[in-house]
């Protein structure tokens, strides 16, 4: 499975390409960093409160990755092309993942945890970027689920 990692200095130029007014200096690729990126853009991001989260972070449940994906991309369908994955992991060389969409189940179900002994959906915060779809979502690690697409021209 091919993939590449790429600098968290370049993926923070494809969020702020997303979110073009903004004139933030420093922020972080986190959830509550990014909300602050958009809002000094003058958008005002829709965060949806992920129903079964609790039940998932006591280990009450199991939730599949497919899932996952279903409320990750609920309301905006990506295209398939590339996608940046940001996860907690990620911070440690600060280096995002960079892959083909399509690619990315098996991305999530072999090739993460082989490489970090963890699954790959975590109750962690969790950023997927689709430069090409300037479309981002975020999966806050309170249970709460973001998509934002730029779709100015």
């Amino acid at each position: 499975m091919m993939y590449d990692k790429i600098p968290f200095d370049r993926v923070k130029a494809e969020v702020e390409s997303i979110f073009p007014a903004a004139t933030m200096e420093k922020w972080d690729l986190e959830p509550d960093s990014i909300h602050k990126l958009a809002d000094n853009a003058g958008i005002k991001l829709q965060w949806k409160k992920i129903d079964w989260w609790t039940s998932f972070e006591y280990g009450h449940i199991e939730v599949s990755d497919d899932k996952f994906l279903s409320v990750l991309f609920e309301q905006v369908k990506p295209t398939v092309n590339k996608v940046i994955v940001v996860t907690d992991e990620c911070f440690k060389d600060k280096l995002a993942y960079y892959l083909d969409f399509k690619d990315f189940s098996e991305f999530a179900a072999t090739t993460y945890p082989d490489i970090h002994q963890m699954d790959f959906f975590q109750r962690h915060d969790l950023i997927f970027i689709f430069p090409v779809d300037k479309l981002l979502t975020v999966l806050h690690h309170e249970g709460y689920v973001m998509q934002f697409k730029n779709t100015t021209p």
